[in-house]
């Protein structure tokens, strides 16, 4: 999905500044001779000329944005906080209909100049058709607003692949970047998310002949769903969709700077708002005495915890195994 390929919209005096000089320079082309035939030859050509750049315009944006029917959940939900979905499909109904309507006018006014008897009635066919184009065009002025403005905002939509996907979680500074690339063995891409100015971090791993798509969500999912603002809760929100499974990174040296009560607090806002399973990965391993561990598994959800380190790549391939048998179950 790539909203940049949408091209700018244009308000309604400039796109009628657009089609009608581009039909009065085209007509002046026209090498129709004299008299009414000629007359009538070049104004057809300009009702003709200024109609079909508006709705070639109008379809190059219909044609460049998505079938937001044909988007995942993840993404209408995604264009739904930053946009208005609904407001966005009536939008592109007013756009389509506007489509209809200059075409059926075009006709119209085409045959009007061909049946008409004189100069006079010429030259007002054209000017009355130029009138109604700018009328309707400027009925339409707060959908074209509206969709000027939603493409700027949607332009900047993390791309994401339709895959099986990994989504990383905890508390900053648990080792959650660390952990993506040691599983993808490359750095990750960066992406922007909608109403906040953290990103998305995305990588890709193969397994067994599968793609799995790994993100990493710093700065999103660090703290209480209550702390965040309505927009920001929506777009975490938009992201369980986006999840397979869960891997929810604890720090239990606390080395971090979260105790690690901080963190439950937020494994646990996780696991209420995801529908994915959630894993709850110890990272940092190779910092860990094995005492500390031996206490850690007699508390929930230690005792069914994966250890691991991203820093050395212990316990890399348990979590690997996880990650997999979770892509081949769904």
């Amino acid at each position: 999905m790539n909203f940049k390929r949408v091209p700018r919209i244009l308000d309604p005096q400039e796109l009628m500044d657009y089609a009608f000089s581009r039909a009065s320079r085209e007509a002046r082309r026209c090498s129709a001779g004299r008299g009414l035939r000629g007359i009538k030859s070049r104004e057809e050509r300009r009702i003709v000329i200024a109609g079909s750049s508006v709705r070639r315009y109008l379809n190059r944006i219909l044609a460049r944005i998505p079938d937001l029917e044909k988007l995942s959940t993840f993404y209408r939900e995604l264009i739904d906080v930053t946009a208005d979905l609904e407001q966005f499909k009536h939008s592109l109904r007013s756009l389509r209909w506007l489509v209809g309507k200059l075409e059926r006018m075009e006709r119209e006014y085409v045959s009007r100049v061909r049946r008409a008897g004189s100069e006079e009635e010429v030259y007002r066919c054209r000017r009355e058709f130029y009138g109604r184009v700018a009328s309707l065009l400027r009925k339409i002025e707060p959908e074209l607003e509206f969709l000027r403005d939603a493409r700027e905002r949607l332009k900047n939509l993390p791309t994401v692949e339709d895959t099986f996907t990994v989504v990383i979680a905890g508390a900053p500074n648990v080792g959650k970047s660390s952990l993506l690339r040691r599983l993808t063995g490359a750095e990750p891409r960066v992406e922007s998310y909608p109403f906040t100015t953290r990103q998305l971090l995305l990588g890709y791993m193969e397994h067994r002949h599968m793609k799995i798509q790994v993100v990493d969500t710093p700065g999103l999912l660090d703290r209480s769903f209550e702390e965040m603002r309505p927009e920001e809760r929506q777009s975490i929100l938009a992201l369980r969709h986006l999840a397979g499974i869960v891997l929810f990174v604890f720090d239990a040296t606390e080395s971090c700077g979260y105790p690690l009560e901080e963190q439950l607090r937020i494994y646990r806002a996780v696991r209420q708002n995801f529908g994915a399973q959630v894993v709850p990965v110890i990272n940092k391993a190779d910092l860990l005495q094995e005492r500390h561990l031996r206490r850690l598994r007699s508390r929930e959800p230690f005792h069914r915890a994966l250890v691991c380190s991203a820093k050395t790549g212990e316990g890399m391939e348990e979590l690997i195994r996880a990650i997999s048998e979770a892509a081949q179950n769904k």
